[in-house]
């Protein structure tokens, strides 16, 4: 062994590192999983008042807002990961319903009736 003290540095610089790379990916990992879980409380927040809000329109006569597309306006990932969603949201997007899934007449239909 002609270098002895390179070798140990070699070494140690080799343990620092992996050291540094497991730190590093547990607190991704943790970082991950804590807003996943928010993400979760946010979801299950938003539907609570989408649900009261909802109640209070229809006791004031009001339409009920759709739920995809609330849900799309809140979270477009989370809209478009529910099956059920997905040909609401296409609708609304080409302008075919408003936002309480009700159908929008066309240019032709609304000059008519005028």
């Amino acid at each position: 062994m002609k270098h002895p003290i390179l070798i140990l540095l070699i070494l140690s610089l080799t343990l620092y590192s992996l050291n540094c790379i497991a730190a590093v990916a547990t607190v991704g990992t943790h970082g991950l999983i804590k807003k996943s879980m928010n993400t979760k409380e946010e979801r299950q927040e938003f539907l609570d008042k989408f649900y009261a809000n909802n109640l209070e329109r229809e006791k004031a006569g009001l339409p009920p807002y759709d739920l995809c597309i609330a849900k799309y306006r809140f979270d477009e990932g989370w809209a478009k990961d529910d099956e059920t969603c997905k040909k609401i949201i296409a609708a609304y997007l080409r302008g075919e319903i408003d936002e309480y899934g009700q159908l929008v007449p066309k240019k032709d239909e609304k000059e008519k009736k005028e």
